[in-house]
Parts: C-alpha cells; structure tokens; sequence
C-alpha cells in the first residue's frame, strides 16, 4: 500500500515523544544552584516559570523561544536572582536537547509501517528540528505553533492539521500526554479517538474521558488492531 493511503496518527511532541518538562525544570534548577539559591529557591523560580509560560502561550502569539526567554527571566526574578543571556540560551538548549523517552522510537518505528504519523506541537523550527533528530524517526507532516501563530488548546492549530493532512477528525487518531492542550480540545473537534499518554500519572477531566489511557506508549499497536 502507498503511504498516500495509509491511515493518519496524530502526535503532541512535547512530554508525549520527549521530555519536555523534565529537560527544562533540570535547567532552571542548575541555573538557580549556581547562582547560590536554595530548593526552596528553586521551587518559586520553577512555579513562576510555568505561569509565566501558560499566560504567554494564551497571549498575543510570540515565538516559543522568546515565551522560554521570559518565563526564565520571571523565574529567576521571583527567586530574586538576576538572568542573564546565556541562562535564557540554556533554557533554549536543554529543549533543544530534550531526550525522547524509551518507548519513543521503537514505537514509531513499527507504527510507521501501518500509519501516516504527525507531529501537532507548541514549537518552531529552529527548536523542533533538533526534537525530531533526537527522536531519529521521518514524520509524514508537521504543525507547529510558529506556523499557525498560537498554542494549543487554540482550535486553529488543530485545523491546521487538518487541512495539512486532508483528512476528516473522525478519521484521526490523536495521540498525547496533555489534557490542557491536546485530549480536552481533540474531543471538541471530534477527533475519531484520543489516547492519553499519562506518563505522569496526573488526574483528568472526566468530561473529557478519553478513549484510552496509557502509562507509556507500548500498547498502541495492540489498541490499533
């Protein structure tokens, strides 16, 4: 069969394929260490860090680089810390650098055989690039917020794809670790099932059940068939 024919998977990059979250939070903390501050530091500057980017991603769009710029700047201002350029680039790098988690490739590798794959993420391409070499698998198509100008949950980034992949949301299945941004708005647009990859064990909406829900991404294939 021609891949043109082959059925679409749709996936979140950020804390579904890599770790997003995890990269980030470790640099803000190695920032904070060096500049003398305590755990207790580290907390607040990590707490307004997060606000910071949630506000900026529901804004007037800015490029996710510039959202990484401020919300370290807020971070590190919060625990009384100055910031400097190079802290900002560290942000910026430890994204860039962000380790796929284990099931990632493999997963991909053997879903790829079956399935059109995509990618639907709050990123740009001069960050996004690194994401997928790291992950070190094709994807069929990809939308990023930089393209559509906002950030997930906004409805525009999922029709985007839509129209990028030619297809109908019940036909799609949308796979993805965040409620916020990806199962809550995937079901509004009626994306045909949703798998949750609740690789962090967090509780979700029971409005918004989603048709699956996963610790890791390892059963896909079975739940597929």
């Amino acid at each position: 069969m021609s891949r043109s024919n082959l059925p679409w998977l749709t996936f979140d990059c950020y804390d579904t394929l890599v770790r997003y979250t995890e990269s980030k939070a470790e640099a803000l903390a190695n920032l904070v260490k060096k500049k003398g501050g305590s755990e207790k530091l580290i907390r607040r500057a990590q707490a307004a860090f997060e606000t910071t980017e949630k506000e900026l991603q529901i804004g007037d769009f800015v490029m996710l680089t510039e959202v990484l710029r401020l919300s370290v700047r807020a971070g590190l201002r919060t625990a009384e810390l100055e910031t400097t350029t190079a802290d900002e680039d560290a942000i910026i790098d430890a994204v860039k650098k962000a380790i796929p988690f284990p099931d990632t490739r493999p997963v991909l590798d053997d879903l790829r055989r079956d399935y059109r794959i995509a990618i639907l993420s709050n990123s740009e391409p001069d960050v996004i690039q690194y994401n997928i070499a790291n992950i070190g698998v094709e994807f069929d198509e990809i939308v990023l917020a930089a393209e559509v100008k906002c950030y997930k949950p906004d409805r525009r980034m999922f029709d985007e794809l839509l129209v990028r992949i030619n297809e109908r949301p019940e036909n799609v299945t949308h796979i993805a670790q965040s409620f916020y941004h990806d199962i809550r708005p995937a079901r509004d647009i009626g994306f045909g099932r949703r798998l949750w990859i609740n690789r962090y064990n967090r509780q979700g909406d029971p409005a918004y059940k989603p048709d699956v829900e996963l610790p890791n991404m390892l059963k896909i294939r079975s739940l597929l068939n």
